[in-house]
């Protein structure tokens, strides 16, 4: 099985994991959730092919548009958050933030979806719950599970456009099915594994 070579970068102040993907065969390079600090990825990168968030929320996107305007790479988000990133910036200064408005995706992501980087393949798995078009990118012994799902805990559910309900249920029909062995690379903190959170997380535990 090829291997990524996946370096973590924490950006912006409420400390989002961005993480740079790269294929080893090809070059290519996947960016996953570059939340903010543009001007830092500037610098530790060279080349961006394609960009993904794992959600819409300011914290994922907002250091988007410096690599866009830099790079041009392909960019894409699930369907049910397309609108939340078209107002990432208004929601940003909700919050007292100040990000650049990143530009609509060039795709839109369904459950199910295969995206290609090189030799590198990922699948989308939708997991709604901290937002409506939350999603997991599974692939090559990885999960970067976004704000879904994090070592001990889940994403929140009491913002707009969450819900505990969709949540549970993204994670007793989805995140539980994944393998135990595959690493999980969240949007805040540091990374774990399915099979320690299936023993140890109180969120995954079913009766």
């Amino acid at each position: 099985m090829i291997e990524p070579v996946v370096k973590k970068t924490v950006v912006g102040p409420i400390q989002t994991n961005c993480y740079t993907v790269r294929c080893p065969e090809t070059g290519m390079i996947l960016v996953i959730d570059p939340g903010a600090d543009s001007s830092t990825l500037d610098q530790e990168l060279e080349q961006v092919d394609c960009i993904i968030y794992t959600h819409g929320h300011f914290d994922h996107v907002g250091g988007a548009s410096g690599l866009i305007k830099r790079f041009s790479p392909e960019t894409m988000i699930h369907r049910e958050d397309a609108e939340m990133l078209s107002g990432a910036a208004v929601h940003a200064a909700e919050w007292g933030f100040m990000i650049q408005q990143p530009p609509p995706p060039h795709r839109l992501l369904h459950h199910g979806d295969t995206v290609d980087i090189g030799a590198l393949s990922f699948s989308i798995v939708h997991t709604p719950g901290h937002s409506g078009g939350s999603i997991c990118i599974s692939g090559h012994g990885l999960v970067f599970s976004g704000d879904t799902l994090f070592a001990g805990s889940v994403g929140r559910t009491d913002l707009p456009g969450s819900s505990p309900s969709r949540m549970r249920d993204s994670l007793e029909n989805r995140v539980v099915l994944f393998d135990d062995d595959l690493v999980v690379l969240p949007g805040h903190g540091h990374s774990t594994t399915m099979g320690q959170e299936k023993k140890h997380n109180p969120f995954l535990q079913f009766s």
